[in-house]
């Protein structure tokens, strides 16, 4: 985290010969690992990215979640960390990231890295509060042909991906966390039928595709193969489908470039699963 950011103190995280409160664990204790190996699959998921946005803006891109000191964060670091949070998230998604936040460190006092002051004292943080930064966009027929048609016509896998990923956000009113869940195994081809699993371990509900939803999903199944694993692959820019699950934050990257290409304003899977549901009968239509 840099000196420009709004409450910033100039104090540096980890200086040569420093010492934190607590000593560092001889055992390499990790308690980003541990706090988020106690939450759900879903809620690790988005945890996790919370957890790598944290570390980065505090050790200014030096450190991932998993090698960041935690029990050194003191609440000048905390305090500024929560400032820029505010500055660029909704409130409810920058009250997750301190709920991440104070998670970790509640591991680093559980485990003796840090006395219970300093630990009391660095998430003494107010909650984010406000309206959100920026409107629902409400979506109906026309803008969700729209995004179709840009989806269909970018002829790279990330295109086809694209155009299945958000009929589902809209058809299925997924949320992003339930999207990256989901697994090739999840969806039968031949029935049309997705299993959509819950974070919270609840029973998983079915949803049945509709027909330009089904044209869609298999288009992109053919393309990334009928390899097991997630359903939704990243696309590095050469065209490569990587073996591993998408992100939520991709997710919310694809909306927004599908949007722009459409020509529509700034758009988030939220916006998709707040469609008018009057529509959700047919479903986004194919160009």
């Amino acid at each position: 985290m840099t000196s420009d950011q709004p409450g910033w103190s100039q104090r540096p995280l980890v200086t040569e010969g420093s010492e934190a409160q607590g000593e560092d664990d001889p055992n390499g204790f990790d308690p980003a690992a541990a706090y988020l190996d106690q939450l759900g699959e879903g809620s690790r998921r988005t945890m996790r990215e919370a957890l790598t946005k944290l570390a980065n803006w505090a050790s200014e891109g030096r450190c991932g979640p998993h090698d960041l000191p935690w029990h050194m964060l003191r609440i000048e670091h905390t305090a500024a960390l929560r400032t820029r949070l505010q500055s660029t998230l909704a409130p409810a998604t920058a009250n997750k990231h301190l709920a991440a936040l104070r998670g970790v460190l509640k591991q680093c006092w559980r485990r003796g890295l840090m006395s219970a002051e300093a630990y009391q004292r660095a998430i003494d943080l107010p909650p984010v509060r406000g309206a959100s930064p920026r409107k629902p966009n409400p979506l109906g027929a026309v803008e969700l042909r729209k995004l179709a048609q840009a989806c269909a016509g970018d002829s790279s896998p990330a295109g086809a991906r694209d155009e299945a990923l958000l009929a589902l956000l809209y058809g299925a009113n997924l949320r992003r966390s339930e999207a990256v869940a989901l697994d090739l195994a999840d969806y039968d081809l031949s029935t049309g039928v997705l299993l959509v699993r819950h974070a919270n371990g609840r029973t998983p509900r079915r949803f049945v595709a509709n027909d330009d939803a089904r044209r869609a999903l298999e288009r992109w199944i053919l393309i990334r193969g009928p390899e097991a694993g997630p359903l939704f692959n990243p696309v590095n820019k050469g065209g490569r489908i990587e073996r591993r699950r998408l992100s939520e934050q991709a997710i919310y990257i694809a909306c927004q470039k599908r949007a722009a290409e459409a020509g529509l304003p700034p758009t988030s899977p939220e916006d998709l699963r707040r469609a008018d549901a009057s529509l959700s009968a047919s479903g986004p239509a194919s160009a």
